[in-house]
């Protein structure tokens, strides 16, 4: 087997499309059909199934894609463990995190690391959707509240995320909110309409009263989230580390402080293959060690 071949099979076989690694590997769509033909020859059997727009892999594809992940990874590997021989050696890591988290909390924490590893160039993918940059190879890793159940991934627990309802002080005086049943006649602020980014301040409150949120007022991201709050539109739900300057300040208060909503875990998420190499292991174990305080979480 052509180890031209077998690297062009394990981009398609990642990213499931031939124009994007076409686009990866920097060549022509054509070439690689002919590439996945040649192998499929060389090997007698098919190895991608197509089923109109959809591709995917046979059963004899789906065994070769997993002995190219152990080929390729430890290629990258040794071309890591290889670069300190070189004179001015530098090796990248590209980190995924949610994009409030990262804008706010991660590049905020980072500096302490790449201080101590000036040999790593760091990388980063703030989205709300991670897990397809990490079954391709776009990320080495990522940070992420929601789970990802994929195979051959270890995931490692970092904190608990404290969410808070948070508006203006001017705004709960006018509206005379006291209680959570205030919340019938002012507008939720919220990031999708059926209110899937309040669960964990419904689920805190007894089910007789979760219909009360009912004006809600979509804004989805969540700096819009707090800007509102702030000019008065409602009263909105956020992590409460995007808020601690505001909270602090008093721009913003927590109309509900009795109430203690729910946590989403955070959690680091990387391929076990991504783990053995030694500058990845060295950011799990700086994130790993950071204390959820220096976070502005608990």
């Amino acid at each position: 087997m052509d180890l031209y071949h077998l690297k062009t099979f394990f981009v398609l076989a990642k990213v499931k499309n031939f124009t994007k690694a076409a686009s990866l590997l920097f060549v022509t769509q054509s070439a690689v059909s002919h590439a996945i033909k040649k192998l499929e020859t060389s090997v007698d059997t098919p190895l991608i199934k197509r089923q109109g727009k959809k591709l995917g892999l046979t059963d004899a594809g789906h065994t070769l894609f997993s002995s190219c992940e152990k080929i390729f990874y430890e290629i990258e590997r040794a071309d890591q463990d290889i670069a300190h021989f070189k004179k001015t050696a530098r090796v990248h890591i590209r980190i995924g995190s949610p994009v409030e988290f990262g804008t706010s909390i991660l590049i905020n924490h980072i500096k302490a690391f790449l201080d101590t590893n000036p040999d790593i160039i760091l990388d980063f993918l703030f989205s709300h959707h991670l897990e397809t940059p990490l079954v391709q190879d776009e990320v080495d890793l990522i940070i992420d509240c929601k789970e990802h159940l994929l195979p051959n991934l270890t995931k490692i627990y970092l904190f608990q995320e404290q969410y808070i309802t948070i508006a203006s002080p001017t705004f709960v005086g006018e509206h005379n909110i006291k209680s959570v049943e205030d919340l019938e006649k002012i507008n939720i602020l919220s990031n999708d309409k059926r209110l899937e980014w309040w669960k964990n301040f419904i689920t805190a409150i007894p089910e007789k009263k979760r219909t009360c949120l009912k004006n809600v007022v979509q804004i989805n991201h969540v700096r819009g989230i707090i800007n509102g709050a702030i000019a008065g539109l409602g009263i909105g739900f956020v992590p409460k580390y995007t808020v601690l300057r505001e909270l602090e300040e008093k721009v913003l208060i927590d109309p509900f402080p009795r109430i203690k909503p729910g946590a989403d875990h955070f959690n680091l998420f990387i391929k076990n293959e991504k783990l053995a190499f030694k500058k990845n292991k060295a950011l799990v174990e700086y994130l790993s060690l950071l204390k959820p305080s220096e976070f502005g979480v608990d």
